[in-house]
């Protein structure tokens, strides 16, 4: 038995990951186990019948495995684990295959360093709240993420992430010595300029509702909603009679809300609009967030040019009121 071809590493696990493998042998049945090699669970397995040769694609098993998370909290400028990544292992009749990490953006082969995030490189945040930056690197990519703080003083601090695959990086006004007025993070790659995100440190107004999903690529979006349409509260009431007599009274509470977000130029509504398909998405207060679901499995852009994004989102059963 032998693996006669992997897939490449840092390969998506959104499309086929096949590998292919020689028995050696007379036909026989055999078993094929996805290993976790971070943290040695099994993350799957596969029996084939009578199989002398052939291929098998992992990548439904890793689809189930490898889930993008948002962080409860950020406290300051740091690098979080937002999942999007899966470093495995196969195993048949003792054998292993090479370990390969995949991931959840599509990146074309010949990409040394890439940019996740959708949206564009001027932004806005409160000065308790948080951003949240993706990208992928090759390993042999030396990657430095400065951050700049300007106001009434000026700071610079220098993260550097583990080398290699995808990545997140989560930028906050807090730990300054001084509330900045404006920020600036450069992604610096091998020691050259990739990109660039500017940052507007401003309060919100008073009906602003930030959200956090994941894009396309499996990379955290944030974006604060500056307006919200309507609210909703669906009540439910009902009566649990017992049969000894008397009655309990039994309430249930829906609550809805409609975000309206700011006029943007359409790469950048779209780019909003991506929130409908994300695996998770949460409401962020300050640095903290919490899991809500959208009411709707659609996002509505209205205008031409400039466009206005609507979403509805509604409390998660645990998670309280909106």
């Amino acid at each position: 038995m032998k693996f006669t071809s992997v897939p490449a590493g840092f390969t998506s696990f959104r499309e086929p990951l096949p590998y292919a493998f020689d028995a050696e042998g007379a036909p026989r049945d055999i078993t094929f186990t996805i290993v976790d090699v971070e943290s040695g669970a099994t993350i799957g397995a596969k029996k084939l019948y009578a199989a002398t040769a052939g291929e098998i694609d992992i990548a439904p098993y890793l689809r189930r495995a490898a889930r993008c998370r948002m962080p409860d909290e950020v406290a300051e400028c740091s690098v979080v684990d937002t999942g999007g990544r899966v470093k495995v292992r196969v195993e048949a009749e003792g054998v292993a295959s090479p370990v390969r990490t995949f991931i959840a953006a599509k990146v074309a082969d010949d990409k040394l360093y890439a940019l996740l995030t959708t949206q564009y490189d001027r932004r806005a945040m409160a000065a308790d709240e948080f951003d949240a930056i993706g990208y992928f690197a090759m390993p042999d990519a030396v990657v430095e993420i400065v951050v700049e703080a300007f106001g009434s003083g000026y700071e610079r601090l220098v993260l550097t992430p583990p080398a290699g695959g995808q990545r997140t990086v989560a930028v906050t006004p807090r730990g300054f010595a001084f509330v900045p007025e404006s920020m600036r993070v450069t992604i610096r790659v091998d020691d050259e300029e990739a990109d660039t995100i500017d940052y507007e440190i401003a309060e919100n107004l008073a009906d602003a509702c930030r959200l956090a999903w994941f894009n396309r690529h499996g990379a955290p979006e944030l974006y604060t909603f500056p307006a919200r349409r309507q609210s909703c509260v669906e009540a439910t009431r009902g009566r649990i009679l017992h049969p000894f007599g008397g009655e309990d009274v039994a309430t249930g509470r829906d609550d809805a809300l409609t975000l309206v977000s700011a006029y943007e130029p359409r790469a950048q509504a779209e780019a909003i609009a991506e929130a409908v398909a994300s695996p998770e998405v949460r409401a962020v207060s300050g640095c903290r967030t919490r899991r809500v679901s959208l009411a709707t499995d659609k996002a509505t852009l209205h205008g031409g040019e400039m466009n206005l994004v609507e979403v509805e989102i509604r409390a998660s059963g645990e998670e309280g009121r909106l």
